[in-house]
């Protein structure tokens, strides 16, 4: 099962991102927003809220990072990991704002499996967010923030790490330096 899970993580996540020819900074920015959304209780809206800040980021702060690798860290958060993830938030922010006892996991799950089984997605999207936000309120939001803040840094520094060694690898097989091959492969987006 261990193997079964590295070897899809490897296939989905990482080699893709090795695959771009996207320079190191855009590719370690769209790790990092992506993580962060998707760490962040706002199922639903997660691709359209990193395609905002992709928009925001290229176009008003001319800061470009890798759309698409953002918009596929988000499923970081998805419907398998979605109730699991977000009862671990309510928590951890119950615990943080000391704001007394969570709800149970059973309780919690039932209610989100009540939001999911909506037919309307509208209505979906605003009873989930009702949900999210006024019954659980700041436990919600902070604990998601607890884990995306640190996993945004950490996703940053190892996608960089993890991209420039595999890329200095490849200039060295090539018998170039790790510069020349960053003029000739990478690609500004």
């Amino acid at each position: 099962m261990l193997n079964h899970l590295r070897a899809l993580i490897h296939e989905r996540i990482v080699q893709p991102i090795t695959a771009s020819n996207a320079p190191v900074a855009q590719l370690s920015w769209g790790v990092a927003v992506g993580t962060f959304v998707g760490l962040t209780p706002t199922m639903g809206v997660q691709m359209y809220l990193a395609a905002v800040i992709w928009g925001v980021s290229r176009y008003v702060l001319q800061f470009p990072f890798n759309l698409a690798v953002a918009v596929a860290m988000v499923w970081i958060t998805n419907p398998i990991t979605v109730v699991p993830l977000y009862y671990v938030f309510l928590v951890t922010g119950s615990l943080l704002l000391q704001h007394g006892e969570a709800l149970s996991y059973t309780h919690f799950a039932e209610s989100f499996e009540h939001v999911a089984a909506m037919e309307n997605a509208w209505k979906s999207i605003i009873e989930g967010t009702r949900f999210l936000f006024v019954d659980l309120g700041w436990p919600m939001v902070m604990g998601g923030l607890a884990y995306a803040i640190p996993g945004a840094i950490l996703g940053y520094f190892l996608t960089s790490r993890l991209v420039t060694r595999h890329r200095r690898q490849k200039a060295a097989a090539t018998n170039m330096s790790y510069e020349r091959w960053q003029a000739i492969n990478e690609v500004m987006y």
